[in-house]
């Protein structure tokens, strides 16, 4: 891993973080379609489940907590179902809500999407978008003042939808200038924050023309309008750092007294993602808690952004997600947590887990072909490798013959091979119980019932496939017959 990046997304880990902000329930009616209404020209929607997911500030509240930080979440809810469904989603990912007022007089804003082979076909929008009344903006202030003076930093995530009123925001710049923290600000309107001279502002394309008075063009060309504009949206927002993102074409980085710095899209698969704005926002705003560097900042922010993208649905960035963006080696996995989580995913998404586990020290044929032959077992292939003191114990002294290190590049060669995990034990038994695979495939002459872990395999519902080694092609035997041909062997 890239140590950079890898510590300072580790010292993401305890911050705290208040995020005030425009709260949407994102509720996913998932089903199927096979025939036309009689009653209008549409598709009739056989529902097979309901998803609640967290929209807006709300997402901004779970992508910090996924990236380790405490989060605080202040918003303004409906004393209705969709509001305590919003709440119950936020708990359930680590996210302070003991501040979150629910008036009986407003109502949730909820966003409904009727999906069909994660296409959208509809979606429906309900809630209250009006500026909350005086006495709610009280109460609102009385609840910020109860956490501000322990927060490392505050995120402003305004969709215009009512939450952060002239009133709030005039007193959260006295906050800021009784004790000064990290303002983070992502509003359709940034000119409205330019009080709180907040420490970055992130303007998408549209709303960076907004700022400037500009016209929309549709190429690359775009760039060239908006860097020269770098004085321009920092007086207007009066932020230090103004960072304006332009999905394929990037992002333009403007600090105070620097040369504007272009960071150009990563690739990737972009698939129906939402809020994909508050991943970056989330990891912008942890990355300049723990390391004053905005350049720094903005491409932790844009990995973050890139992985979400890649998902389905509201989504949000894990740390060690993060971290593996950074690795050198993506296929390597330190943590039988982090695997646990990545394989819980996959689970959910439909996908058949296939491990196997060896010391794999001299790569050779047989060991190709049990891997190719695992694989097709499955979707995705988990490699549990031996480490080296765990092969001393069960080969002798003389092995391994090449290091940990140097099996892990190797194995990450192989395309059969999805993660790599190493283990200390003499049996890979831990990991297989926590990871409980669809399919564990072990090599040699074993019958099943001699298998150590075959018995705790079929708890769960597993299956255990025993692959013959190839004749002759052993790791042993191929050290016998370097020492066979050597010089010293010939003369003995």
């Amino acid at each position: 891993m890239n140590n950079h990046y890898g510590d300072l997304i580790g010292s993401f880990e305890g911050k705290k973080i208040l995020i005030i902000g425009d709260a949407i329930l994102d509720t996913y009616l998932k089903g199927y379609s096979e025939r036309l209404s009689r009653e209008a020209p549409v598709p009739i929607i056989n529902v097979e489940k309901q998803i609640h997911e967290c929209g807006g500030a709300a997402n901004t509240a779970i992508n910090c907590a996924a990236l380790g930080a405490e989060v605080i979440f202040i918003t303004v809810l409906g004393n209705d179902n969709d509001g305590r469904a919003l709440i119950d989603v936020l708990k359930s990912n680590k996210v302070n809500t003991d501040h979150i007022l629910q008036n009986g007089n407003r109502s949730t804003l909820s966003k409904r999407r009727v999906t069909v082979s994660s296409s959208i076909l509809l979606r429906i929008d309900e809630g209250n978008t009006d500026p909350i009344s005086s006495d709610t903006e009280s109460s609102l202030a009385d609840k910020i003042n109860k956490v501000y003076q322990s927060v490392d930093a505050v995120i402003l995530s305004d969709y215009g939808y009512g939450i952060l009123t002239g009133q709030v925001i005039q007193h959260l710049k006295k906050l800021k200038l009784l004790n000064d923290k990290i303002f983070i600000v992502d509003s359709k309107d940034l000119r409205k924050f330019k009080s709180i001279q907040p420490k970055a502002v992130k303007p998408n394309y549209e709303e960076t023309l907004h700022l400037l008075n500009l016209p929309k063009i549709t190429n690359s060309s775009r760039i060239n309008q908006v860097s020269s504009q770098g004085q321009r949206l920092l007086e207007v927002t009066g932020s230090q750092v103004v960072i304006s993102t332009m999905d394929a074409d990037g992002s333009l980085l403007f600090e105070k007294g620097k040369e504007p710095i272009w960071i150009k899209a990563i690739p990737g698969d972009n698939k129906n993602a939402i809020g994909a704005g508050d991943t970056f926002i989330s990891a912008l705003t942890l990355s300049l808690c723990c390391k004053d560097d905005a350049k720094t900042g903005l491409e932790i922010a844009s990995a973050a952004a890139s992985i979400v993208v890649q998902k389905e649905g509201t989504c949000s960035c894990s740390a060690e997600e993060l971290k593996n963006y950074f690795s050198e080696n993506p296929k390597y996995v330190s943590s039988l947590l982090s695997l646990v989580a990545k394989i819980k995913k996959m689970k959910a998404s439909g996908k058949k887990i296939v491990f196997a586990n060896g010391c794999f020290d001299i790569l050779h044929k047989g060991h190709i072909d049990l891997l190719n032959k695992a694989k097709s077992f499955g979707d995705i292939l988990i490699v549990g490798l031996n480490s080296d003191e765990s092969i001393k114990r069960l080969k002798g002294n003389d092995r391994p013959i090449n290091s940990l290190d140097d099996r892990i590049s190797v194995l990450s060669g192989l395309a059969s091979i999805d993660f790599i995990i190493p283990f200390e034990e003499d049996s890979p038994s831990r990991i297989i119980e926590e990871i409980q695979p669809d399919v564990f495939v072990k090599g040699g002459d074993y019958k099943t019932k001699i298998i150590p872990e075959a018995s705790l395999v079929n708890q769960f519902g597993g299956e255990v496939k025993v692959i013959s080694f190839v004749e002759d092609k052993s790791t042993t035997n191929i050290i016998n017959k370097i020492k066979d041909s050597s010089p010293t062997s010939k003369a003995v």
